[in-house]
């Protein structure tokens, strides 16, 4: 065989070989499109987290539940987001009862595709509404 058909081969082998690398990668980690919307639910995430937190300052404070997701952004020194980052429904509050609430979103992805970060189990979700039940109590007021 001569160099030239050998070098031919072994440059055929490595581009097949790259091609299925980068194929491979974008099978096992999604497409970018796919990313973005882990992205965006991450967000979503982190901003109810965020409006959690708020509710449980509000409850410490006046020992009642906010009545809306406007009384926890009105509270001072809170910088909340209660709007959808990528435009879609706003962040959903409302109270159950005396210390129970829930924080509603619209996700994009399930958190059970892919690695749980975080605090596995208190945030997972399906795709689609999803509301999260909160409580707060005599814990809170430590």
């Amino acid at each position: 065989m001569s160099r030239t058909a050998w070098g031919s081969r072994v440059l055929w082998a490595t581009g097949i070989v790259t091609a299925a690398a980068i194929a491979a990668g974008v099978w096992v980690i999604d497409s970018p499109s796919q990313q973005r919307l882990k992205r965006l639910d991450a967000a979503r995430v982190s901003d109810l987290q965020t409006l959690e937190i708020a509710a449980r300052n509000y409850w410490r404070e006046n020992d009642t539940l906010p009545p809306n997701i406007l009384a926890l952004a009105a509270q001072p020194g809170m910088v909340l987001t209660y709007k959808d980052p990528s435009g879609g429904p706003d962040y959903r509050y409302r109270t159950l009862d005396a210390t129970h609430y829930e924080l509603c979103a619209q996700f994009d992805t399930s958190s059970a595709e892919g690695p749980q970060r975080g605090r596995i189990g208190e945030w997972t979700h399906p795709a689609g509404h999803h509301c999260f039940r909160r409580a707060v109590g005599e814990k809170d007021s430590e």
